[in-house]
């Protein structure tokens, strides 16, 4: 049976036992009302009757039934009830609307007591031999009982007085129930209709399918509500963050501060995110969107959370970059190295043989200094290296790198890499190679210091400077005074340096000053 259809014959039973039930009590207390009102009428009239002096001396003394039979018959006819009958101490009817059974013994009972107690009461009978409501009252003449009255109306006398008003309340209840039928077929047809006609047997294998869907996907799915609690997560992020099932319901703000912090700005903003990196730890980063739920009254209800892990692509695109990076400087030095050869190869064939060895001296004592500097002062070799890179390739573009012999780095910040250190250093001297390369005495200087507070990189430059148009936005994804499909290098620098606690500044001092500084120790926020 369809689910419409089950709503409306539950809500129908339901009304129908209650109306039904409702109605049966309701009716029986009317009958018990109207019997307990008939039986008082019927008491007064009694005590009327035992009251009159006629009935109660003509009973002692003459027992004339003629004078007892048009007294009471008279007083009778002028009320609702069938029959009053005066008796004497042994059951006589004196009076009775059938004048044939007067001097009869009563035989329909009841009387025994009123006669044998002298005190009145009132009966509602029920049976074979008669269905009425009977008062019973004693009759005294100078304090002593001589009879008694019997008052009675029979039952189909009261049904038919209470029948209009029972079918009026009938009827109410027939409307009632076939009102609550039509309710009953609306509710289900609106319930229908909210959940688009679907069976729940339907609803049952479609949130399987959906969940089964969500659980499978390798991009992980997070979402919470207006409060920013917890309401689904899938495997993936069951596994990136920790959760487990118990977790559903509670506050994002107690797992990953970082991510938890953007979800509920975009809470707090009411603007969807998209594409946006996310570095929740020294060695993981998500590619994050974050999408506002809205409901049918476009009220914000929560977030969808969509990310994907960019740790291993990170991992790849570095080490990718730096075999690049590390193709060029080789062609770069092979290239310097060349040059160096071809002038050695001139001094010779010129018979120059001292100056020859004097420029191969030179040569080796500058090649020497250069690499004792990093041998000795940076102690991470990948750093070192960048460093020897670049220096060979601002030589080859006659610009002279020099790298500061008070420079000394040991160790590195917590929650970042020896490759976004290299990052950062190799986009800032990049950056300055390209806009001293069409000048005369390019000079840049490189200074590196860790202390057990923080690491300082101060990358200087003799450059024109950065155009006063740009400076405001230079860090912003795509902003750049080059040709091409440039602008990427300074962003990726902010958001290492952002990521890591730090601080970057830019001056302008006959050229351009780069100086960053990064803590060792990251702050609890970002833990």
């Amino acid at each position: 049976m369809k689910l419409q259809y089950k709503i409306t014959l539950f809500i129908t039973i339901i009304l129908s036992i209650m109306i039904v039930g409702v109605g049966s009590l309701t009716l029986k207390q009317v009958e018990k009302t109207v019997e307990t009102q008939m039986g008082n009428n019927a008491m007064d009239l009694a005590q009327t009757v035992a009251s009159m002096d006629v009935i109660k001396k003509t009973l002692a003394t003459t027992k004339d039934y003629k004078v007892i039979q048009e007294t009471v018959e008279s007083f009778r006819k002028k009320t609702r009830f069938q029959y009053i009958i005066v008796m004497d101490m042994e059951g006589i009817k004196y009076s009775y609307p059938y004048e044939n059974a007067l001097g009869k013994v009563y035989r329909s009972g009841g009387e025994e007591w009123v006669l044998e107690t002298g005190q009145p009461y009132v009966s509602a009978d029920r049976n074979v031999l008669i269905s009425a409501i009977r008062a019973f009252a004693p009759i005294y003449y100078k304090e002593k009982q001589v009879g008694a009255v019997l008052v009675g109306l029979l039952n189909n006398t009261v049904n038919k007085e209470i029948a209009p008003h029972m079918f009026n309340f009938k009827l109410t209840l027939v409307i009632g129930l076939l009102f609550g039928i039509l309710g009953a077929a609306i509710l289900s047809y609106n319930i229908k209709k909210t959940i688009f006609g679907i069976e729940p047997k339907e609803i049952a294998l479609l949130l399987g399918q959906r969940e089964t869907v969500l659980q499978s996907l390798k991009n992980g799915i997070l979402a919470v509500n207006e409060k920013g609690e917890i309401i689904f997560f899938n495997k993936t992020a069951k596994k990136i963050f920790g959760f487990s099932n118990e977790d559903r319901g509670k506050n994002i703000d107690n797992f990953s501060s970082v991510y938890a912090e953007r979800i509920m700005k975009v809470l707090r903003t009411g603007h969807s995110v998209y594409d946006r990196e996310v570095k929740i730890s020294s060695d993981k980063t998500l590619l994050c969107s974050h999408t506002l739920l809205k409901n049918h009254k476009n009220e914000v209800i929560g977030v969808a959370s969509t990310f994907q892990d960019l740790t291993k692509v990170k991992h790849m695109s570095q080490e990718l970059k730096s075999i690049k990076k590390m193709t060029n400087e080789l062609r770069a030095q092979n290239h310097e190295f060349m040059n160096k050869l071809h002038t050695i190869s001139g001094l010779i064939q010129l018979e120059e043989y001292d100056k020859a060895v004097n420029y191969i001296s030179d040569i080796c004592e500058k090649k020497q200094e250069i690499v004792g500097l990093l041998d000795n002062k940076i102690k991470n070799s990948h750093i070192a290296g960048i460093l020897l890179a670049k220096y060979y390739k601002a030589s080859e573009a006659k610009i002279f790198l020099k790298i500061d012999s008070k420079s000394y780095l040991n160790d590195l910040p917590e929650g970042i890499t020896e490759g976004e250190i290299c990052s950062i250093i190799g986009n800032l001297i990049e950056n300055a190679i390209d806009e001293l390369v069409k000048m005369e005495e390019g000079e840049i200087l490189v200074r590196i210091n860790s202390d057990e507070k923080e690491l300082k990189i101060w990358v200087q430059d003799n450059g024109r400077g950065i155009n006063k148009e740009i400076r405001d936005k230079i860090f912003d994804k795509g902003v750049t005074t080059k040709r091409g499909n440039r602008g990427f290098g300074l962003w990726i620098i902010k958001q290492i340096v952002d990521q890591a606690d730090g601080k970057i500044k830019l001056f302008q001092d006959n050229g351009t000053i780069w100086s960053i500084h990064i803590p060792m120790e990251r702050s609890s926020e970002y833990d």
